[in-house]
């Protein structure tokens, strides 16, 4: 077995060539589906060899073992429990046919769910469900681990860590797949990846799926242009392309190659193929590729916190919201030791909407919180309101765990210059990722400025002997009281010299004042010449009008600053509370508007049009699926408060959706469901891989607006057209709108569907235009 040093080396001396499709190649030799295509391992391990085999003669320097979807619980939602045997069968075949040149990676999927609170998935049955796939792989003999195909940046945080948990010698590649628009499904966009995962334990990082080469390009640069790991790159032979004779990727092997060049003067290390790419592919990018050496980068490094959605650089003053904190305020105390989220959510959303670009959460006596509602609350603010946060956390283990769990990468706030105190947390945003405060301080604060400077200095040694870049510190030079006799100017000095060795700084405003009447006033002044020595970020409220205006003006006066410009949110108060989660102000203003109107006003006036606005800021860009998620969950309770009402029979029109047979992939189906429930619809979920007869039956008996199809694998597609060739055979006349990676506007056209959906929103708009267009027959009739 090679070790992570020597596979590395052998990344740095010339760009190797991994294989390319599994699936395409078991279609093309079976001349069927071979359905879930782990168990060939088992069922025709022949055929997985000779296609393992093909690639090594066309060139591949790597292969992978055909274990895509051997986890538990992938396995287990096919109804498939002998998962220790088709792995290791996996990793015998790949190493019987790799020799003693070819490097073995063993290939692991993502589970398929989506985590908490986007869906069921949890850190801990991600973790559970990779270190049980990776510990069968390792033992077994595999080079490295790649991690494919993942679209939530918390779920490959749990596979990297689950593989670092039994070996630190294995070669670990994490790969993301991003859409068109150059993010994740959840949200990540490639910067973000590369800074998030830039701190782990993480041999090289990459782009698979999704897109055809020429798509990936874009993608594949900006990768680039902020990770100084190894890069591999996978496109897909193009976007898939339906015939009579199955499915088609445009991309031949010469042109496919010829895209790949690009990616090789982006500094790629390792170019392969993904779906629809064979063995031709291969060979012609091995002629193209030779023995050249991977092309030099340069990358900028990057101070920065992260959330699934956003990235915050310290390039700009970074406001560090300060009131998820029940310190002094009783009733976010009981709500926290209560497990009770509201409010926690509540003053977060305040805070973030005020500008707050990072929140400082803080929890109090840890110990009467539930670590569940830690959890959660780190989670919810992460996803739903997309802004990384400040973990204010004082108990070691608590702090660990959120660190662990944490969606991105985290601010630590904070540990003092005593040297166990130092290590420990270093060692811990080694571990998990993160940037963390440093305070000017041991046991006692330094009264004079150059006394912090010197904690300053011996903190920064421990942190180079550790290994961790300055550019991940922030240093507090400690703000004192004023009321205590303390000068404000020695913090002043400490923060000047900071700034002149360019370190990062960061000042909790409310201690200077404490005890004072006329607070704002003294924390603005103070705050104003900080800005002037270069202060990088501040621990404030930006509620405090006073405080943010004196901050605004003064980042404009030191030139740091622009004026400002149109306020550009969200007006609607309905829709605010959709896409902040305020479940009971929602249905609050639902009751209120209840009393004004009847109850099918306020459907087609209210609450439809709200999430029309909602649909549009995502189509736009301007809110992501996590904010789409969390507007339809919100939603339903006022929904069904106004269906209560409704005359029987008005208001409601049906909705079929069904993942095709033997689709096991239902994320996007699910998703599409939620929105679509929440846009007013009556929505039947048929589930996952349903047989044709049974969506025909449901679509006779229910007579639907609409049909949803859902398939995502290139096997599972003609699914969909053998679906609506069985509707219009029975004279079923319905739309059929379909969604899946496989698919294109085209491929649905040529299968007789009557939209293509992308994305969810698009398909709201074309059962509204469904509706419109209906009423306007009635109309005329």
């Amino acid at each position: 077995m090679r070790t992570r040093e020597r596979i590395a080396s052998m990344l740095k001396e010339r760009v190797l060539m991994l294989d390319g499709s599994y699936g395409a190649e078991f279609i093309r030799k079976k001349g069927e589906d071979p359905g879930v295509p782990d168990l060939l391992n088992l069922t025709d391990p022949d055929l997985v060899l000779e296609v393992h085999s093909g690639y090594v003669r066309a060139g591949a320097d790597i292969l992978l073992t055909n274990t895509f979807g051997a986890t538990p619980v992938k396995l287990k939602s096919s109804g498939i429990e002998d998962q220790e045997r088709i792995v290791r069968d996996a990793v015998k075949l790949a190493r019987k046919a790799a020799g003693s040149e070819t490097i073995v990676l063993g290939d692991i999927g993502p589970t398929g769910l989506l985590p908490y609170p986007l869906g069921e998935g949890t850190f801990d049955l991600f973790y559970d469900n990779f270190s049980r796939t990776a510990s069968i792989m390792i033992d077994e003999g595999v080079d490295g681990i790649i991690l494919e195909t993942f679209s939530d940046i918390q779920e490959l945080k749990a596979a990297v860590l689950a593989v670092r948990g039994i070996s630190e010698e294995v070669f670990l590649t994490a790969m993301m797949t991003f859409d068109r628009s150059g993010r994740t499904l959840t949200g990540t966009d490639p910067r973000n990846f590369a800074v998030t995962m830039g701190d782990l334990e993480v041999d090289a990082l990459g782009i698979n799926c999704s897109l055809g080469p020429e798509e990936m390009i874009p993608v594949f640069q900006e990768l680039a242009a902020h990770s100084n790991k190894p890069l591999f790159v996978e496109p897909n032979a193009g976007l898939p392309i339906m015939s009579g004779e199955g499915t088609i990727y445009p991309v031949g092997p010469e042109e496919f190659s010829k895209y790949c060049e690009t990616f090789l003067e982006a500094g790629a290390n390792v170019v392969g193929g993904c779906c629809g790419t064979h063995w031709g592919h291969i060979s012609v990018l091995r002629r193209t590729i030779g023995d050249r050496p991977p092309a030099e980068r340069e990358t900028r490094k990057i101070s920065a916190v992260t959330s699934p959605l956003n990235m915050i650089t310290f390039d700009d003053f970074v406001v560090i919201g300060e009131r998820v904190n029940p310190a002094g305020r009783k009733r976010l105390r009981e709500a926290m030791e209560g497990g009770d989220l509201d409010l926690v959510m509540e003053e977060a959303g305040k805070q973030a909407a005020s500008g707050a670009r990072v929140l400082d959460v803080n929890f109090g006596h840890e110990s009467s919180i539930p670590l569940d509602l830690m959890e959660r609350a780190v989670l919810r603010i992460a996803y739903e309101l997309g802004t990384p946060v400040s973990l204010d956390v004082q108990t070691v283990e608590v702090l660990e765990r959120l660190m662990r769990i944490y969606p991105g990468r985290p601010l630590v706030n904070s540990s003092s210059v005593e040297e166990g105190d130092l290590e420990k947390k270093l060692d811990l945003i080694r571990r998990y990722g993160g940037m963390l405060i440093v305070l000017a301080m041991g046991r006692e604060v330094p009264r004079s400025g150059k006394d912090r400077i010197g904690a300053v200095e011996g903190a920064l040694l421990s942190i180079v002997r550790k290994g961790i870049e300055p550019e991940r510190i922030v240093f507090d030079p400690i703000v004192l009281s004023l009321g205590a006799g303390n000068d404000p100017r020695d913090t002043l000095e400490a923060l000047g010299w900071m700034t002149a060795e360019g370190l990062l700084s960061v000042c909790g405003l409310s201690n200077l004042s404490f005890g004072l009447p006329d607070r704002t006033f003294y924390n603005a002044s103070f705050l104003s010449m900080a800005v002037e020595r270069g202060l990088s970020s501040a621990i404030m409220n930006p509620l405090d009008e006073t405080l943010s205006g004196m901050l605004r003006s003064s980042l404009v006066v030191a030139g740091r600053g622009e004026l400002p410009k149109a306020d550009v949110g969200v007006e609607d108060e309905f829709v605010r509370c959709l896409l902040e989660g305020k479940e009971k102000d929602a249905f609050s203003i639902t009751g209120k508007l209840l009393k004004e109107k009847d109850a099918l006003r306020v459907l087609e006036e209210d609450l439809k049009p709200a999430m029309e606005t909602v649909g549009s800021l995502y189509s736009r860009g301007k809110v992501f699926l996590p904010q789409l998620i969390l507007a339809a969950q919100t939603s339903r309770s006022c929904f069904e408060e106004v269906e209560k009402r409704l005359p029987k029979g008005a208001g409601k029109e049906t909705f079929v959706i069904a993942t095709v047979q033997g689709d096991i992939h239902d994320i996007g189906k699910n998703i599409a469901a939620a929105v679509i429930r929440s846009s007013g619809y009556d929505v039947i979920d048929l589930g996952k891989d349903v047989p044709a007869a049974k969506i025909l039956e449901e679509v006779r008996n229910r007579r639907p607006v609409a049909l949803g199809l859902s398939a995502m694998m290139t096997t599972t597609a003609g699914r969909i057209g053998e679906i609506v060739k069985g509707l219009r055979d029975e004279g079923l006349d319905v739309r059929v709108i379909a969604g899946g990676a496989s698919l294109n506007d085209k491929v649905v056209a040529e299968m007789g569907a009557d939209l293509y959906a992308d994305d969810v929103v698009k398909a709201v708009n074309f059962l509204k235009q469904l509706s419109v267009d209906a009423r306007g027959r009635n109309l005329k009739s």
